[in-house]
């Protein structure tokens, strides 16, 4: 029996155009590794929904009661611009780096944390790096935590916990 190719080749096409736009984290990061790069995906594609799939519940409970609060503080003061008025800091600095990468990966018994590696190839004094907090789950890791770089002393002391709990104390 012959087969026409043709046949086949139309339906393996659908679904590779069909996982192709999936969201960036809705593949499954079973590694530290493979989750930094999911992270990447979303930041230099700026989606914050596929981003917030990657948190652990406990984060996505935070950001969301940032988000709450941020949309109180707008709509009682229309004319101003609320904390978190450009968006919610998933990174260091806001400029939309176009580099994203993710670097070494220290793992122990309660988890683990990748460096994440944001580059300007035009201005190389502009980089920095960021780590994640990563929690083991049944099916990978999930970001628990943001530490974000110090570029006076190359220290990680902030974090984006820490930046939306004390965001509304001001």
């Amino acid at each position: 029996m012959i087969r026409n190719t043709t046949d086949m080749r139309l339906p393996t096409l659908a679904l590779t155009l069909w996982l192709a736009a999936l969201p960036a984290a809705s593949v499954a990061a079973e590694t530290a590794l493979e989750t930094g790069q999911a992270f990447c995906k979303t930041r230099l594609a700026s989606d914050d929904a596929a981003l917030r799939m990657l948190l652990s519940p406990s984060l996505v409970k935070i950001v969301e009661e940032a988000e709450r609060r941020n949309a109180i503080i707008a709509e009682a003061r229309p004319g101003e611009k609320p904390p978190f008025g450009d968006g919610l800091p998933y990174q260091s600095f806001q400029d939309h780096a176009p580099g994203c990468t993710p670097g070494t990966v220290e793992e122990d018994a309660n988890g683990a944390e990748i460096e994440i590696r944001y580059s300007f190839p035009e201005s190389l004094n502009s980089n920095w790096t960021d780590r994640l907090v990563l929690l083991p789950k049944a099916d990978g890791y999930r970001i628990d935590d943001i530490l974000f770089a110090n570029v006076a002393n190359s220290t990680s002391e902030m974090g984006l916990r820490r930046v939306l709990f004390e965001a509304f104390d001001q």
